[in-house]
């Protein structure tokens, strides 16, 4: 696999447009690739909101690594229209400056709280970020998946944080290694 990390070039569909042009979609789904590449070229990047029936919801982003090579950004497991709000926030404060680094807290996504930043493992790509994975025309880009503490400031890891906290996935774990559930269910859904 190339390393996107060292390498100027982007595989996205906008800097290869002849390889836009061989997706075959239905009209739907062209006017939702339309909005992800207008949202791309106005404002450098697309946030993907995904609302889940039997699973929570998610939000991420598309299009930083094509505009500003850096890594693109996932949240889960809150309500839908905050989530894409906080990842908007946390793609403007990656933009400006703050670190993505593995471990990083990053302060001002949720008002009160920091988020942690940590990588995603690029078995969760295809499962969880579909159209991400479609612009760069299927070859990983870097993701990072903002995790968030509940009410009482506790993270996932620690035994006594709400259940809904404890449940957004480790996507830092491999599919294979993750521990089965929701998540697990969703990626063997693909």
């Amino acid at each position: 696999m190339t390393d996107l990390t060292m390498s100027s070039s982007c595989p996205c569909t906008l800097c290869d447009p002849a390889a836009a042009a061989t997706f075959r979609t239905r009209r739907q789904r062209k006017k939702r690739w339309a909005r992800v590449m207008a949202d791309v070229r106005k404002y450098g990047w697309h946030v993907v909101g995904v609302g889940g029936e039997d699973i929570p919801d998610w939000a991420f982003t598309v299009g930083l690594w094509h505009s500003y090579r850096i890594p693109e950004v996932a949240m889960f497991g809150l309500e839908l229209e905050g989530l894409m709000h906080w990842v908007n926030d946390a793609a403007a404060a990656l933009r400006d400056g703050a670190a993505a680094e593995p471990g990083t807290l990053l302060p001002g996504v949720i008002e009160g709280y920091e988020v942690r930043l940590h990588p995603v493992d690029v078995s969760w790509h295809r499962p969880l970020l579909g159209t991400a994975v479609g612009f760069y025309r299927r070859t990983p880009v870097p993701f990072v998946q903002l995790v968030w503490p509940d009410r009482d400031h506790r993270w996932p890891s620690d035994e006594h944080a709400s259940p809904g906290c404890r449940a957004q996935p480790s996507l830092w774990l491999p599919v294979g290694e993750h521990p089965t559930g929701i998540w697990t269910d969703e990626a063997a859904e693909d």
